[in-house]
């Protein structure tokens, strides 16, 4: 009886333990995603001409645009930055892939903006997109006759 009674201990005490661990590791892997630490990085954009380029920088401090402060902090919740100033609230979700980690704007939705994670330039096409093909549709045009 007494033996019937450890094993039947043990096993719930196995089971809670494993339970306990289960729950820890969601915990931590969840407190991981939302680090934002993740989005921790100078992002550079894309489709705009290199004289008119937009650097964001999100750290520690705040977040930057081209070198100047314009918050001292933002909200990440895995999926969208929430960057508060005086202008408003912008929103950002990150998009790409592993290889090529992206920003996109998503509010204000007007004029549109991606940025690409410093270090991953190489792997898109910097001053294509939307505006490099607007200024090319307007050059055809005038050069119809």
């Amino acid at each position: 009886m007494a033996r019937a009674q450890l094993i039947k201990t043990l096993f719930i005490s196995l089971i809670c333990a494993l339970a306990i661990g289960f729950s820890s590791l969601l915990y931590f892997s969840y407190q991981d995603y939302v680090n934002p630490e993740q989005v921790y990085s100078r992002w550079i954009e894309i489709g705009s001409p290199k004289y008119n380029t937009e650097v964001l920088t999100l750290n520690d401090k705040g977040v930057f645009r081209n070198g100047r402060l314009i918050a001292t902090s933002f909200e990440y919740d895995g999926e969208k930055i929430y960057i508060t100033t005086g202008d408003g609230t912008s929103v950002y979700q990150v998009t790409g892939t592993f290889d090529s980690p992206q920003l996109k704007r998503i509010q204000p939705n007007s004029p549109s903006q991606q940025f690409v994670k410093e270090g991953f330039e190489g792997t898109i096409d910097l001053e294509g997109g939307s505006a490099a093909n607007r200024r090319a549709a307007l050059s055809n045009h005038f050069d119809e006759e």
